[in-house]
């Protein structure tokens, strides 16, 4: 008698920690828009588009990717005293974060979560008959809140602190181009490790 009760825990013991298996184990993918993407390269007369995705790796874990293209916008022009004014410019930048979420809701990847991110970015702007090509390398420490709703709406918040590396160099320098703000590194010349802030805000929806 003894014999089948242990059977049928067994079974019922084995199809519990399959269904936690799978419930942990549900593939899905966020895509969503940064609304940090709109910044431009944050140093001239610009502005972005940035999309990404974000995927589980496993359990708790998950990667998120993003790409944003950077453009001039002749609006901006003049309109600070902090932005390099520049009369062309287009870019790209690749941004990759691995979040580790946290607490209750981890294994269904929302709520609170902690994570490292590295980022990319290259531009290829002209003033007057001055062209500067100007890369960004930047890694990151990052702390992060996502909100899920019921049809799969996406609210996401993040910030962070690390370093990046700037790397500028021109050909046919005509002109004289201001330093960039607050680091006073020349916009189109040299190569200077500083301290930086990160930030994003990402609206999108759940498949």
């Amino acid at each position: 008698m003894k014999k089948p009760i242990v059977v049928i825990i067994l079974l019922l013991l084995s199809m519990h920690t399959n269904a936690q298996d799978t419930v942990l184990q549900k593939k899905f993918i966020d895509v969503s828009v940064s609304l940090s993407g709109f910044g431009g390269d944050y140093v001239t007369n610009s502005m972005g588009v940035q999309a990404g995705v974000e995927f589980r790796l496993k359990k708790n874990v998950a990667m998120q990717c993003d790409l944003r293209y950077i453009f001039d916008l002749p609006g901006l022009r003049g309109s600070g005293y902090f932005i390099i004014n520049v009369d062309n410019l287009v870019g790209f930048a690749i941004n990759t974060e691995v979040k580790v979420y946290q607490r209750q809701f981890r294994n269904e990847l929302r709520g609170g979560y902690l994570g490292g991110q590295a980022f990319f970015e290259y531009t290829n702007a002209s003033l007057h008959e001055t062209q500067v090509n100007r890369n960004k390398i930047g890694i990151y420490g990052i702390v992060g809140w996502k909100y899920i709703g019921n049809k799969g709406f996406l609210f996401e918040t993040s910030g962070g602190i690390g370093m990046q590396l700037i790397s500028s160099y021109s050909t046919n320098k005509t002109y004289y181009i201001s330093n960039e703000f607050p680091w006073s590194k020349s916009y189109d010349s040299g190569t200077n490790l500083y301290p930086d802030l990160t930030w994003n805000v990402r609206i999108g929806w759940r498949f």
